[in-house]
């Protein structure tokens, strides 16, 4: 109640007074790194990380955190960077615990956290528009484009998201598409499930609340339960120091509408090759979503691809029915995006 109370009230008075907070990610850059993210620290991969000054609407003690994961030994090495856009209330650094079959591939991994998330800038799980969102995958892209440049070397862009970071995968996608060359993205957040819409008055509540400071608490139970049928696949998530385990805040609840809405008239406007995937059990993120956008996407159609898992829930890579084939599909479709780009 404390740390709410701080957040709610007495933060905002004091970023409007000037006085710097002290520790921008709320302690989370002082949780240590996850053993899984170890592995990838040591040899023989190579691992790099940086942090960007990301002064978004003035705020400019802002940054954003990024991490790059390669295996030279690979016995092929791909000119391919994959940039993963983790979900909501997740991070980066996280999918250290999945990617080792798509280093061993030869591809590079870029793995950015959110605002508000993991060890970048910002109270968790904390944003008002999505756009901050977009804005920080367009700032990492430019800046490995740019890092690239000063050794002259040449790579493709493919984006990888995730249910949130799918949503903004496709929002990237229209408004960036001459910035990377396609998109894979799992269980977008294109409609929500019906099982996890709030209730119509919470809604009204929470958009009379982001007005004020109070838009910073989080009020809403949201997907909490909802994310896979074996429950020990949420309790692991929910026992890492270092995602969200609180509840929706109004004005990140009231920012995922107002995209959700903009990004249902826009699909039309995706035009760029890509893969979707997305199970018909999810109670998180509606399946109609990733129908609409294969239907609606301006993309050739030999260029475009859906792929529907009977049985599969939310947590797409972890589900116990079909996540092997989820990731399989994942690393095939990459393998096969790097024969078109040699083509």
């Amino acid at each position: 109640m404390s740390h709410t109370l701080s957040n709610g009230f007495v933060e905002p008075v004091l970023k409007t007074l000037h006085v710097p907070i002290h520790d921008l990610t709320y302690g989370r850059e002082l949780i240590p790194i996850s053993p899984a993210e170890r592995i990838l620290r040591s040899e023989p991969y190579v691992h790099s990380e940086f942090k960007l000054p990301f002064p978004y609407y003035g705020d400019t003690d802002r940054f954003i955190y990024y991490q790059t994961w390669s295996l030279p030994t690979a016995s092929v090495v791909r000119d391919v960077d994959i940039f993963f856009i983790h979900g909501i209330n997740d991070y980066g650094g996280r999918f250290s615990e999945s990617c080792i079959p798509i280093l061993e591939q030869g591809f590079r991994i870029i793995a950015p956290d959110l605002p508000g998330f993991g060890r970048s800038g910002g109270l968790h799980a904390y944003f008002s528009d999505v756009q901050e969102l977009v804005d920080t995958v367009h700032l990492v892209i430019t800046h490995v484009k740019e890092q690239n440049s000063l050794i002259n070397k040449s790579t493709k862009t493919i984006l990888f998201g995730e249910s949130l970071g799918g949503m903004i995968v496709l929002t990237y996608a229209i408004k960036h598409p001459e910035n990377f060359d396609a998109f894979n993205v799992l269980c977008p957040l294109i409609y929500v499930s019906p099982e996890s819409r709030p209730y119509k008055i919470a809604e009204m509540i929470g958009k009379v609340l982001t007005k004020t400071p109070l838009g910073r608490l989080p009020l809403l139970a949201a997907h909490r339960g909802k994310c896979s049928s074996n429950p020990l696949i949420e309790e692991e998530f929910m026992n890492d120091p270092m995602t969200y385990n609180g509840n929706l805040r109004c004005s990140t609840g009231l920012a995922l509408q107002n995209n959700i809405e903009w990004l249902g008239a826009n699909l039309k406007e995706v035009k760029k090759p890509f893969l979707v995937q997305h199970g018909l059990n999810d109670r998180v993120t509606d399946c109609k979503g990733s129908k609409d956008l294969y239907e609606q996407a301006s993309t050739p159609t030999n260029e475009k691809s859906i792929l529907e898992y009977e049985g599969c829930e939310h947590m797409m890579l972890r589900d116990p029915v079909a996540g092997e084939k989820v990731f399989k599909d994942c690393v095939d479709w990459f393998i096969s995006m790097d024969a078109k780009f040699k083509s």
